[in-house]
Order: C-alpha cells, then structure tokens, then sequence
C-alpha cells in the first residue's frame, strides 16, 4: 500500500478507520516507514524519545531541511528547547493577547461589507502571520513572504517537489541570516534577538542553529494556528446548528478549539526512526526502520473516544488528543494557537450571524499529508446587526 495519494489528502477519515481495523501497523512503500494508526501505538511511539528518535523528522522529501529540536534528541534538544521556552512564556503570550485582539478586528473591518470571503486568504492565513511577524520582529510588510517561505518549507505549497522549493527555502535562510549581524549588535525584546543572545553551556548558538530557530519558529506560530482555524469553519460552515450554538454560549468556543484539534487536526503524523528492535502487534520493527505516527487517526480511534466519528462540545476527554504532540516534542506553538483560535473565534460570531458553503466555491485543501488546512476555503457570511 501507498501511503500518499489523492483519496487520502481529500478525506484521510475512511482510510483511516480500515486502517485502525485491518491493519495497525503496515508498510508504506512510498515512503520506506511503518504506519500505525491506533491511538495506544501513537501515543506510545511520542512519549518514548528513548526507542523512537526524531531524528527521522529530518529525512526525506517532506522535511526540506533539518531543524533544531524536531530533529534533535536529548540532550541537545533538552538545552535547545530550554531557549525557545524562554521566547514562549505565558507573560510574552499575555502581552500578545492585545495585539492579537486588535489584529482579529482590523482582518475582520478589511472585509466588511462582503458577503462572499475567501476566509483563508483574508483571514485565517494573515493572522498567525501577522502575529509571529510581531514576535519576532520582522516588518509586516514581509508577511507574505513569510507565508510564501513556510509553504515551502513544509511541503505545502503548490510546488511539492523539493527541488522546486528550494529556492523560497534558500531565500528564507538568507534573510533570517541577515538579521543576525544586527540583533547581536542591537538587541531587542523580540523572538529573534532572544534566540541570538541566548547560550549553551556557556557559549553561543551557532548562526546555522539561529536561522533554524528562525524556521522553526515561523512554522510553530502560524502553519497551526491558520489550519486549525480553517478546519474548524469548514466544520460550522456545514453545521449551522453548532455555530448559533457557540454564537449563543461564548463559554463552549474553548471547547470547539479543542474539539477540532482533536476531530480534524491541522498536523496528521510525525516520524520517527527506531533505535532498537521492537514489536507491534506481532509485526518487528527493526532498529534504524522508520515508523509513521498518524495523529490524526489516533484522534478519532473509536477504541479511546466514545462516537469519535462525531464533532462534540461536550466531550470529555476531548483534550488528551496527539495533534499537539507528546512528551519531549510537544508543539511549542500550542499555547499561541490555542489563543489566537479563542480570540479569531469570537470576533468571527461578533461580526457575522450566519456562516455557510456558497455553491460552488472552489475552496482548495493544502497540498500535504502531514499538514490539513485549506490554502483556500470560501464562506457565505451573513453580517450581524451589532458588530461592537
């Protein structure tokens, strides 16, 4: 079997689930690696950073180039991921909640008076961009560039071919790069300087680590936050009934958040690469093999959540998902996008009673199995009469 193909990237839910049945753990010819489905395999290969190394993340087409701790193990990535908690604490995302808030409303004024909105293109993808841009001080006039240069680098954007990505990815490196002469020299308050005044044991990051930093935390602060948005109004858009519902009782938008990572997850499997012979159900998996983790099916393995199949507000385990990750390598971007869902969330029912699918709107899934979102994704708005 295939693990790539155009049925899976459309609707990945039916393959899944035959998966879970038939097949927990089987070979991918594609992309040489073991795929297992199940919720207990999933969460067994992520919290064990001893046997399954992330060393694999770096390997292969879909990773363009190797990143600082998604590719690194213990103890690198014990010292590195010390940096990054710094740049992401919970008082740097208080202080954004502001920022953010105005932003949602300046998006949302920009579209004012339409009816018909490409709710990608005009929202759920500027957002997040916007707001890392802000945290690590880049101009917001390079937003698209950023958007641009992240595709790339995550094999969503229309060109797949590494080859042909190279040269946005490239582009990237050299701009981060740029700026590291002068925030060494002038430093400042935002995610940059910080990761270029910071030390390991004494000495300072290396300008390859800077700029892989630089990449890293581009993708953690929007590649998220922009599908997990565009997958949760897919969602309302089609059920009118759970929008006047979340509309009605802003104390359930939380819930919706969490009910979408869990339901349709924007990030669908991590790899890792065993470091020593191990068995899953009767199959080896031998030392140096690859095994593809499918988070997003282990979100709805029927085994662990009651009705997994069905979106619920009133879930209770909805909040122990994998989309975010486990253990060593859980998301460092989970806290921003959670927070920038919250506050996109409630402007949107603020400024709009009724959302639905306009007839044939050619909305367009990303180009990736790993990543599910939409680059472009249509609604039908209604406005309210109050938008204060």
């Amino acid at each position: 079997m295939k693990f790539h193909n155009s049925e899976i990237l459309e609707n990945p839910y039916p393959h899944y689930q035959k998966w879970r049945k038939d097949s927990p753990i089987w070979w991918a010819e594609d992309v040489g690696g073991w795929v297992l489905s199940r919720y207990d395999d999933v969460r067994a290969i992520l919290k064990d950073a001893v046997l399954f190394s992330s060393k694999a993340m770096g390997e292969g087409d879909q990773q363009a180039i190797a990143l600082p701790l998604l590719t690194d193990d213990p103890p690198r990535h014990t010292q590195l991921r010390a940096i990054v908690n710094k740049a992401f604490t919970s008082r740097t995302l208080k202080d954004m909640e502001i920022e953010v808030a105005r932003l949602v409303e300046e998006l949302l004024d920009r579209m004012a008076g339409k009816t018909v909105i490409d709710i990608s293109g005009q929202f759920t993808i500027p957002l997040p961009v916007y707001i890392i841009s802000r945290l690590m001080g880049i101009p917001e006039e390079r937003a698209d560039d950023f958007k641009r240069w992240s595709d790339a680098l995550t094999g969503t954007s229309e060109a797949t071919n590494l080859e042909d990505r190279m040269p946005d990815i490239m582009e990237m490196a050299n701009y981060f790069a740029s700026l590291i002469p002068e925030r060494r020299k002038h430093p400042g308050d935002d995610l940059i300087s910080k990761v270029v005044q910071a030390e390991v044991d004494g000495e300072g990051i290396s300008d390859q680590d800077i700029v892989g930093f630089n990449m890293l935390l581009l993708i953690a602060g929007n590649e998220t936050t922009t599908n997990l948005l565009s997958n949760l109004l897919n969602h309302l858009a089609a059920h009118p009934e759970t929008w006047k519902e979340l509309r009605e009782n802003l104390d359930k938008v939380e819930a919706a958040v969490e009910e979408t990572l869990r339901f349709d997850a924007p990030v669908h499997w991590v790899n890792r690469k065993a470091t020593a012979d191990t068995e899953f159900h009767g199959q080896k998996v031998k030392a140096g093999d690859t095994v593809y983790a499918i988070l997003g099916s282990a979100n709805r393995d029927s085994e662990h959540y009651e009705n997994a199949d069905e979106f619920r507000l009133d879930r209770v385990r909805g909040v122990d998902h994998h989309t975010f990750g486990r253990g060593i390598h859980a998301c460092i971007g989970a806290p921003l996008a959670r927070m920038e869902a919250r506050f996109a969330l409630k402007g949107l029912f603020r400024r709009y009673k009724t959302i639905c699918h306009p007839e044939h709107a050619e909305n367009e899934r990303t180009h990736s199995s790993m990543l599910r979102g939409f680059h472009h994704l249509w609604l039908e708005v209604e406005p309210a009469k109050e938008t204060n």
